[in-house]
């Protein structure tokens, strides 16, 4: 619980914050910390270590919290451009993209490799939901193998 409330919380108090529509530099952005009173540049929070987080804040994160600030520091690179700006057209795709469940991913994902290799080589703006759909179901036929495989196993004696 924790873990989604660092992430949203973060994430979403850079995105609520009044930014300019022209492109701010990263580095005067400041995002708090959460739990604290502390708030750090951009540029400084896409470097932050679990153990500097530590140093900051006297707590150390949980195996979950250092994921979820790891993705959200992914996350945010991603909008922050060479040059030091942040890309606010890829910002605010980025802050507003959720996961859509697509079908024809799903069932190439059931081809188990092939299927799932397949829907990487699809590059349009369906790309991560169909590749996340292939992952999902690439899982439903491993776990089903796994488990029918348990079964005989321990139906032989074995």
């Amino acid at each position: 619980m924790l873990t989604v409330l660092i992430f949203a919380c973060t994430f979403n108090s850079y995105s609520s914050s009044n930014l300019p529509t022209n492109d701010p530099l990263a580095s005067q952005i400041m995002v708090p910390i959460i739990g604290t009173d502390i708030k750090i540049c951009l540029t400084d929070y896409v470097k932050l270590s679990p153990s500097m987080y530590k140093k900051l804040t006297g707590r150390k994160l949980k195996w979950k919290e250092s994921i979820a600030l790891k993705i959200t520091q992914k996350q945010i690179k991603k909008t922050i451009r060479k040059d030091g700006t942040i890309d606010m057209d890829a910002y605010q795709k980025a802050s507003k993209e959720t996961f859509k469940w697509h079908w024809g991913g799903f069932f190439l994902g059931l081809l188990v490799p092939v299927g799932f290799i397949i829907t990487l080589f699809f590059k349009d703006k369906n790309r991560k939901n169909r590749t996340n759909s292939a992952l999902y179901g690439m899982l439903l036929v491993l776990a089903i193998g796994a488990t029918l495989l348990f079964l005989s196993l321990l139906a032989n004696g074995y």
